[in-house]
């Protein structure tokens, strides 16, 4: 595919980062037919996952189709005493990823995550973490296929997935 590039994220780009985190929390309300308020991202579980962007172990990068931002993963670092949905422990960064509706199914997912392995690796981290609902079964796919295993359960509703960097 070559109508996009790649970047890492900065923090020009954190406004686009909720809009993407929306997208992530929408996804399962889409299937639940109650599409959520943006308030919603003002929870604190949710909020986690961007508020004070660019702490030294916030990664990401950002797909851009020309100037366009379509597309996002990034990864953040969490602890025993404030645990992201998918946390396996303190020195396992986990991410989250997602693409506008129209870009899905086209790879785009994976080449995101690609560089986000890349990244997690240089930056000396052993292994990598999130959470799916078990009933996203593109999203469970692609993780799958990338060498994620289920390792817990999050409040029933969602899995804990690892990925061990080699």
């Amino acid at each position: 595919m070559d109508f996009y590039c790649i970047r890492a994220i900065n923090q020009d780009d954190v406004p686009f980062l909720w809009d993407m985190l929306y997208e992530i929390r929408s996804l399962r309300c889409v299937r639940e037919e109650k599409i959520p308020s943006r308030d919603v991202l003002q929870t604190p579980d949710l909020a986690k996952y961007l508020q004070n962007w660019g702490l030294k172990s916030d990664r990401g990068f950002i797909a851009l189709d020309a100037e366009t931002p379509i597309g996002a993963a990034w990864y953040r670092l969490f602890t025993v005493d404030n645990r992201g949905y998918g946390y396996v422990n303190d020195r396992t960064p986990e991410l989250a990823i997602a693409l506008l509706p129209q870009y899905r199914n086209k790879g785009l997912g994976k080449s995101l995550l690609i560089h986000l392995f890349a990244q997690a690796k240089a930056d000396g981290y052993g292994q990598i973490s999130l959470s799916c609902a078990p009933t996203n079964d593109n999203a469970l796919h692609l993780y799958q296929k990338l060498g994620f295993e289920q390792v817990g359960v999050y409040i029933i509703q969602n899995w804990i997935m690892k990925k061990v960097l080699n």
